[in-house]
């Protein structure tokens, strides 16, 4: 008997059975075990900071439980309705965005020669606008189509929409942020079928930018200092790098044990946000940042594979937006822990501590599972197809 393929539509209700609930597990289960370890990892970091300004050493890991739980909620929302609803708030997402990055500017409270944060510190408008991005330039390049190769369309607009992006985040300063919005944005331009040469030349600018603030931002420029002196002597290198590499280097294979490490104890600056993975090498060892890495590698892969079998061009360019986005930032936070780049401040995804990181990188974990979830309820399933004696009969034309 031969079988057809039959498509479920959208507007139908979800398949019976088994697929009534699918969602990528495995994508689910690797998130839980990076939040596990990120939960110990922030108690370990955090507990004596807790007990010195706060006089309780939950206080940082009780605010962290709290994002994780809003974050966990927030993928329970996301997994209740159609992702391309996503597509009305894109534009309205934009547009608080950018008014809060130039809000910023002005009334942001400043940290380390950077005002980066609303609310006491508790609110970074710049994790927002990672995701804000990926949603409306995702809209933008689905509604635009095959027209995206053509400069009015395409290398324009996109070239305003990233360059205010990046602009409002470098005046922070917050470079490292910015060329990571950036490279979203390229990457979605590139997989979204842009005009080969457009993609080189925005590729050609946007280096050129990225060098020429290294050198005009002087926090930047004293970075790239430290970084070729550290080529030449490792000896020579930033605070900072030593301190993260003096970690890695204490915990051996299988680290000194949970809690133990030395170095969140004042010697490595923000143990607890973007020097983290340097404690896990030292409390896990070498075994367990691998460990890590390979948990951050397992997502990127579900991610892209998640992008692979999305229903459309929508469904694939957020899955491939969330699934960079987090690639990127850890890919950066671990070549400069391990001193491959310049120092620079950026979280490790599901480890550091931060709020507002954590919340925004699980709703975008809740987009990656709703596309996932579309992606099995539209998968093709193969059913009987009748013989043509039992459609005749069926209809009442039997074959003399």
């Amino acid at each position: 008997m031969a079988t057809i393929n039959v498509v479920k539509k959208r507007s139908e209700p979800l398949l019976a059975g088994r697929n009534k609930y699918a969602v990528d597990y495995w994508l689910l289960l690797g998130t839980a075990a990076l939040l596990v370890v990120g939960f110990l990892m922030v108690y370990s970091t955090t507990f004596d900071l807790g007990l010195r300004f706060k006089d309780n050493p939950t206080y940082y890991m009780t605010r962290q439980v709290g994002a994780i739980v809003l974050g966990v909620a927030a993928i329970a929302i996301m997994m209740q309705f159609d992702y391309h609803a996503l597509r009305i708030v894109s534009v309205p997402l934009i547009v608080v965005t950018i008014v809060l990055l130039v809000f910023l500017l002005f009334f942001g409270q400043v940290d380390y020669g950077a005002a980066r944060a609303l609310s006491q510190g508790s609110y970074q408008p710049s994790e927002l606008a990672k995701l804000a991005t990926i949603l409306y330039i995702a809209h933008w390049l689905h509604s635009k189509g095959d027209r995206i190769k053509q400069v009015n369309y395409g290398l324009l607009p996109f070239s305003i929409i990233t360059g205010t992006m990046f602009s409002l985040i470098v005046l922070q300063p917050a470079l490292s942020t910015a060329i990571l919005v950036g490279l979203i944005s390229f990457t979605l331009f590139f997989v979204a079928g842009a005009d080969l040469k457009q993609v080189l030349l925005v590729g050609a600018i946007a280096g050129g930018v990225v060098a020429l603030m290294m050198t005009v931002l002087p926090h930047a420029a004293q970075r790239v200092t430290d970084y070729r002196a550290a080529l030449a002597d490792p000896f020579q290198a930033s605070y900072q790098v030593r301190q993260a590499l003096g970690a890695l280097a204490q915990g051996g294979l299988f680290g000194v044990g949970l809690g133990q490490g030395v170095q969140k104890f004042g010697a490595l600056p923000l143990a607890h946000t973007d020097g983290v993975f340097a404690i896990v090498g030292e409390e896990m060892g070498l075994f367990g940042a691998l460990g890590v890495i390979g948990l951050l590698v397992f997502l990127a892969y579900r991610g892209f594979r998640v992008a692979t079998r999305a229903r459309d061009t929508y469904g694939f360019l957020l899955a491939v937006g969330v699934t960079v986005w987090i690639a990127y930032q850890a890919l950066i936070n671990l070549a400069v822990i391990t001193s491959v780049i310049p120092f620079t401040g950026m979280p490790l995804p599901f480890l550091s501590y931060g709020g507002s990181s954590m919340l925004i990188t699980l709703i975008g974990i809740g987009i990656l599972l709703n596309v996932s979830r579309d992606a099995v309820r539209t998968t093709p399933v193969a059913r009987p197809q009748p013989d043509a004696r039992s459609s005749e009969r069926g209809s009442g034309r039997l074959r003399h």
